[in-house]
């Protein structure tokens, strides 16, 4: 049987016609989860649409007591300071030991400057030998970090994204329009490489959202600077705050 040509479900008007308009419902969602949220994240490798953050009370007060209230503002600088071992570890390390670490990738003079900088805002010390120690006991500075990559369609971009996102997330979203949410939903094995990978799917509505696929760990897990770099952003925030 040929059906008339005439009569034809009428096509549904689109839920969004533009990205940004999905914004105001994923940070509330993301609010909704007692995280700070922050929109247009810069990340190393380009921009994350929002990310949220839950800072830990007991080791922001820690940090506090350190009197460590700059921002580690470089991962240079980060990387870094993750390499230098604790006070508590009776452990140090010296200059010529991690110029030679760090080499090719961070010449001398970037090694000695960002030690001189880490330790004029109070994050490591010197030895009576001369040898670096980091002041610490604060780390991790944070409970969670959520990132939301926001496509209106172009599933494929979204989810590579959201991959790379799950560098220095905790957990990481693809939020797309409901309709499309679902449709994605019901044909995810088209795209198991990214949801076994610990990707979630979030269907945004016009004025809530809903988890379709939960968020997972990631097989790699978070680079330690790169993660530690982005929450310090929201520490610059929390101290200018307080």
């Amino acid at each position: 049987m040929i059906s008339d040509p005439a009569i034809r479900t009428p096509k549904m008007p689109q839920q969004f016609t533009r990205e940004s308009e999905m914004v105001a419902s994923a940070s509330r969602w993301l609010r909704a989860r007692r995280l700070v949220v922050k929109p247009e994240f810069v990340t190393p490798w380009g921009i994350c649409d929002l990310v949220g953050a839950r800072l830990n009370k007991t080791n922001v007060m820690h940090r506090l007591r350190c009197r460590q209230t700059s921002q580690l503002s470089s991962i240079t600088r980060t990387a870094l300071l993750l390499k230098i071992p604790e006070v508590e570890t009776g452990k140090s390390a010296c200059l010529k030991r991690m110029v030679r670490d760090w080499a090719p990738a961070m010449p001398e003079e970037i090694v000695t400057r960002e030690l001189r900088k880490l330790e004029a805002d109070g994050f490591v010390r010197r030895d009576p030998l001369g040898r670096w120690q980091r002041l610490n006991g604060w780390m991790p500075l944070h409970d969670s970090l959520v990132a939301v990559e926001l496509k209106l369609s172009r599933i494929d971009e979204a989810l590579h994204q959201a991959r790379q996102n799950l560098g220095f997330a905790d957990q990481s979203f693809v939020g797309l329009p409901s309709d499309v949410a679902k449709r994605v939903k019901a044909t995810s094995a088209r795209w198991s490489e990214f949801f076994d990978d610990g990707i979630g799917l979030l269907s945004v509505g016009d004025s809530h959202c809903r988890v379709l696929i939960p968020a997972g760990k990631s097989r790699q897990g978070a680079d330690s600077a790169i993660q530690l770099y982005c929450v310090d952003k929201f520490w610059r925030d929390h101290v200018r705050g307080s």
